[in-house]
């Protein structure tokens, strides 16, 4: 979320530039608004993920009636860094011609929250930003935009994320106890990555095979499937659909 008095924001990073605005900038927030507005998406949850550190990753996707992504929300939380918040990717055709960043700022001489708007050509080459800063999330729609050079916004990880790959990659990593519920945690084969549990509803088909040997099989890549429930708390978790080793 980034917000802003230029003279602050030059302070904090003398490399950004003023650039002039783009010509077509309504045509984008125009598909930005027909996404938002759209009250039939359908949701995708990825598995929400966490390492020891107390790191989060978590992504979302969003699709229209004939199964198209058009929308994905990456929700992060880095403990190194002290960042966190959300990056958006609004996607046409599998390619993203915009993205929006909400996030708080640690790294910068000032801490702030920073909201940041990016368009790109039909390359996927970011053309246009503009941002805002503010010390508060609720104060960052009371500044004014500034525009910046453009700034390509990768959405490699959110990819990874919701395919679950490379360090979101879904190996058994054994199970844990919780209340009354028995949990599954997958992630990736290190001491330090990520990891996701789900509740297991039923010991049936694999699960009794990594039950019965479940030393043995730590490190096996497994195929998931989950979806989001909500306790009596209010309290969402993750619960197995269904699990395959591979």
């Amino acid at each position: 979320m980034t917000a802003c008095q230029s003279d602050t924001t030059k302070t904090e990073d003398p490399n950004k530039s003023e650039v002039a605005g783009l010509e077509n900038e309504g045509e984008y927030e125009d598909r930005i608004g027909a996404v938002e507005n759209n009250t039939d998406l359908k949701v995708m949850n990825s598995l929400d993920y966490n390492d020891n550190a107390g790191s989060r990753e978590e992504a979302v996707a969003y699709l229209d009636a004939a199964d198209n992504v058009v929308k994905i929300e990456e929700v992060f939380s880095d403990v190194k860094t002290g960042n966190y918040g959300v990056y958006t990717f609004y996607v046409d055709k599998g390619k993203k011609f915009a993205t929006k960043e909400v996030y708080f700022d640690n790294q910068l001489k000032v801490p702030s929250f920073v909201e940041r708007l990016t368009f790109y050509d039909e390359n996927e080459k970011p053309v246009f930003t503009r941002e805002r800063l503010a010390p508060f999330e609720d104060e960052l729609s009371k500044e004014a935009f500034q525009t910046r050079s453009p700034r390509d916004l990768s959405i490699d990880r959110a990819m990874r994320i919701i395919n679950q790959e490379a360090e979101f990659e879904t190996t058994f990593q054994g199970f844990a106890e919780g209340g009354n519920l028995k949990y599954l945690l997958v992630g990736e084969n290190t001491p330090d990555g990520f990891a996701s549990s789900l509740a297991v509803q039923y010991q049936e088909g694999d699960i009794k095979k990594l039950l019965a040997n479940e030393r043995a099989m730590v490190g096996t890549p497994l195929e998931v499937e989950h979806e989001i429930m909500v306790d009596e708390r209010g309290l969402k978790f993750q619960v197995l659909l269904s699990v395959k080793i591979k």
